[in-house]
């Protein structure tokens, strides 16, 4: 495990500094969903019939396989992509495959994305490590941010909503997502949009997070990395800076 450079930025270590600005990740870095695969697939179904009980009751098996393609489509851990995707965009195509796209398809859009993801976000909770490291670093003074790629276009309002189910309010100021920076991981475009709004400079901020995208896309946008291993099997060796299995091990740090 290598050590941050004294000049990387400004974390406490010894009494000083280490970084001005410090960013995370949000789901499955500080925010975890319990049972919920990474990839939902074996959610749509359960998401699908949500979406359809607003309006249309069940639906045929035909019209969930239509509704699933369309999710499999903009599913980013099957068909990764740089440029985000509006919600509007995806709930209007998934309504269609679904037969439920009207003359009034805008007013069904943002209930659609309400009911979708309800399902997942009802499960949203923090991991236990991130309170007390958050309020080291308030203490600290140090500037704390979040990025965070967002699924299906996922409103921000509603990632709002994740970070409310976790006691994670406090970070609402500080959230960043792929929709508000039009770029999802690893394009260093929104790391560097991270530093911009915590009024720091890349090179003198760690960026937080559990996937190689973290990794790559922060190293690119010239920031120090730490990638939070919490399996039990081995840290992928993915060009990161630091490696920690817990937040609690990030102490000397800040």
């Amino acid at each position: 495990m290598s050590s941050p450079s004294p000049t990387a930025g400004t974390g406490l270590s010894g009494g000083r500094r280490l970084f001005e600005g410090i960013g995370f990740d949000l789901g499955e870095t500080l925010v975890e969903y319990e049972g919920v695969p990474l990839d939902w697939q074996a959610e749509y179904p359960t998401a699908l019939a949500a979406v359809a009980s607003l309006w249309a009751g069940s639906l045929t098996a035909t019209q969930v396989e239509a509704g699933c393609a369309v999710l499999r489509g903009y599913n980013t851990r099957l068909l990764p992509r740089r440029q985000e995707v509006a919600s509007a965009t995806v709930f209007a195509e998934l309504l269609d495959a679904l037969g439920m796209l009207a003359a009034d398809a805008r007013a069904l859009l943002e209930p659609a994305a309400d009911a979708f993801f309800d399902v997942f976000q009802r499960r949203a909770r923090a991991y236990p490590d991130v309170p007390a490291a958050l309020r080291t670093l308030e203490a600290a003074g140090t500037s704390v941010g979040v990025l965070t790629d967002v699924p299906y276009g996922m409103p921000r309002r509603l990632v709002l909503r994740d970070l409310a189910a976790a006691g994670l309010e406090a970070l609402a100021a500080s959230l960043l997502t792929s929709g508000e920076t039009g770029v999802r991981k690893p394009d260093p475009a929104g790391f560097e949009a991270l530093a911009r709004h915590l009024g720091c400079s890349p090179g003198a901020m760690l960026f937080v997070g559990n996937e190689q995208k973290d990794v790559v896309g922060a190293r690119a946008a010239g920031m120090t990395t730490a990638l939070l291993w919490r399996g039990d099997a081995p840290a992928p060796p993915w060009g990161q800076d630091l490696t920690w299995t817990s937040l609690a091990q990030a102490g000397s740090i800040w």
